[in-house]
């Protein structure tokens, strides 16, 4: 049963990040939600996560291009079990950004709400992941350890 929960959640996740990495990178499908995601990164941008530590910080345009592309190659690799768990990593990485961006921002529940949700799929997928990566024992060895 985990085993088909774990696929359905790495669908799901891997169609959304790759709908949302594709409404950062192009307006071909959501010109309306391309503009607020261009004009949103543009204040993202400020909060740079290592812009305290290195004193610099990408343009909003790269900024915004890097995040889309990561989401469209992570939910790609979701979709395709490749890689899987890396690329859940990656997403959980830019998830938490995101959250700690809202939080400075002094965004509403509505953003910060969403990514967190986001966020606990994608350690509850690592988590099932995780666990049904165990190697089985063998009939045989079961039976070969209740005899000793």
């Amino acid at each position: 049963m985990a085993s088909l929960g774990l696929h359905l959640l790495t669908i799901v996740l891997g169609l959304l990040f790759i709908v949302f990495g594709h409404i950062k990178l192009s307006p071909q499908f959501f010109p309306e939600h391309h503009e607020h995601i261009r004009n949103e990164f543009g204040k993202f941008n400020k909060e740079f996560p290592l812009h305290r530590q290195t004193g610099w910080r990408p343009y909003a345009k790269t900024y915004r291009m890097a995040v889309g592309i990561a989401e469209v190659v992570c939910g790609s690799l979701l979709l395709l079990s490749f890689a899987q768990s890396l690329a859940n990593i990656i997403l959980l990485m830019i998830m938490t950004n995101a959250i700690i961006t809202f939080q400075k921002l002094n965004y509403s529940i509505e953003y910060t709400g969403v990514s967190i949700f986001i966020s606990l799929l994608l350690v509850l997928r690592l988590i099932l992941a995780s666990s049904g990566s165990k190697p089985k024992q063998s009939v045989q060895a079961k039976a070969d350890k209740k005899v000793k």
